[in-house]
């Protein structure tokens, strides 16, 4: 198994290609059809029937929401347990929350087009423009956020620009997370190598892992399976982009109009080779039924290019390598020019056939709560979106090693480089990992993966 990764929260099983794509055809022709027939989704919010600018919204009687997220295994947990303590707080909502919903993106998509979807879904930042081409959200107007207090300056501007979805908001983005490196101290100390000279460029993290692969240890991982493939590979391509290498300084999955995949190139070729460099060098991969977090804590495993959700685990102080673990800002192609993967989960209000105004305001009322106690969400490991939550002592002078440990994705907010919004986002998340780890197992070429994996990602988008 890869590297641990804030993957698919939808129970494990997979998706064929046909079937997603079939339905998303299917969902896009009938939800248009019935859009241009009722022409139903006039937001009376955004109007003067529900206030205007006059003062927030409130609740005017009991409503029952359904709430559908993404969100698997202890994540699905915490999240539960804070919509639980919100219908505590505001006993006039009521939600039935489903978390880690079973093929989420297929189940979203054929309840909007049944017109039974939930009120409000957790989703990631790269589905929204899939889904707002299926329309599939409700736009948020700035004039109604900001009546309900969720106000653009209070967030991070970076993901507050890369959720937006040509010129328009259809999310207000809970967290951020990303690649940084995750290492262990004692397992890199007992390796002959300084732990205090953390690798800052490719060559440096290559040489530190080859030189603590013995025996049964392993001195890195990438991902080698799966959708990790695609984001370690987004990471690293937009780093070699950053540095102009071969003069890619464009290098992204798509062009800038979103026609052609943009990666088989000198950028794409470096990003990719040095995952298959980790995989050789390393001795990858891992035994069956192994998995990266196992040897991380059995001292096995001495670094890894990884998201935070694994400070869950991790930094738990109860945990066998929590004593151990230490996080690093991610190696870079050029340190003068540095970067790193970038995802967002974001909430959105599903389109339903026709908008219940209590209902919108019951949903709006959870998200401003979420918003307001992200803190709780970020024990999982997730760093709040929110600035004024990010600058308060509640986080800042927290004791938790799992915020001590965020402060480097904070830290370096800046260079955040977001995966882009594109309509087809989805499909090429689904059918280029393969492809990519052909050559990352040293079965084909980089120069042969980035080719084929080229016509792939034309061929989708030309449909």
């Amino acid at each position: 198994m890869g590297p641990s990764v804030c993957g698919f929260h939808s129970g494990g099983k997979a998706m064929t290609t046909g079937s997603r794509r079939a339905l998303f055809a299917g969902a896009a022709r009938i939800a248009a059809g019935a859009a241009t027939a009722t022409g139903l989704f006039t937001l009376a919010a955004c109007g003067g029937d529900s206030g205007g600018g006059s003062g927030p919204i409130k609740l005017k009687q009991a409503v029952s929401l359904q709430y559908w997220s993404i969100l698997g295994g202890a994540d699905g947990t915490r999240m539960h347990d804070m919509t639980a303590q919100y219908t505590k707080e505001q006993p006039m909502v009521k939600i039935e929350d489903v978390q880690g919903v079973d093929n989420f993106l297929v189940k979203f998509v054929a309840s909007v087009v049944a017109g039974s979807p939930p009120d409000i879904v957790w989703i990631r930042q790269t589905y929204i423009a899939g889904f707002v081409e299926k329309d599939a959200l409700l736009p948020l107007l700035p004039k109604e956020l900001d009546q309900v207090g969720l106000k653009a300056e209070e967030f991070d501007q970076v993901v507050w620009k890369a959720s937006e979805y040509k010129g328009k908001r259809y999310t207000v983005p809970m967290d951020i997370h990303g690649y940084q490196f995750f290492y262990h101290e004692a397992m890199v100390r007992d390796g002959g190598l300084d732990p205090a000279k953390v690798p800052t460029t490719w060559a440096e993290w290559l040489d530190w892992a080859t030189r603590l692969t013995k025996d049964d240890k392993r001195g890195a991982t990438v991902p080698y399976s799966g959708a990790g493939i695609n984001w370690f590979f987004h990471g690293f391509l937009k780093q070699a982009a950053k540095a102009n290498v071969g003069g890619a300084s464009t290098a992204d999955f798509f062009t800038a109009d979103g026609k052609k995949a943009n990666f088989n190139n000198p950028a794409g070729v470096e990003a990719l080779q040095i995952m298959a460099d980790i995989f050789k060098r390393c001795n990858l991969p891992f035994p069956d039924g192994v998995a990266s977090l196992d040897l991380f804590e059995q001292k096995k495993l001495g670094s890894m290019v990884n998201g935070p959700w694994n400070l869950n685990r991790l930094a738990d102080p109860k945990g066998p390598a929590a004593a151990e673990l230490r996080v690093a800002f991610s190696p870079q192609r050029d340190p003068k020019n540095p970067s790193w993967w970038a995802q967002s989960h974001q909430v959105a209000l599903a389109k339903p056939t026709k908008v219940d105004e209590d209902k919108r305001t019951g949903s709006f009322d959870f998200i401003k709560w979420l918003n307001d106690h992200i803190l709780d969400w970020s024990k999982a490991g997730q760093l709040p979106a929110n600035k004024k939550v990010l600058a308060s002592d509640a986080y800042q002078k927290s004791d938790l090693l799992v915020h001590k440990h965020l402060k480097v994705w904070e830290k370096n907010l800046a260079t955040a480089a977001f995966m882009p919004l594109h309509p087809k986002h989805v499909e090429v998340e689904n059918d280029l990992p393969p492809i990519l780890e052909k050559a990352i197992r040293g079965q084909i070429s980089v120069q042969a993966a980035l080719a084929e994996g080229e016509t792939l990602v034309n061929n989708i988008l030309s449909k």
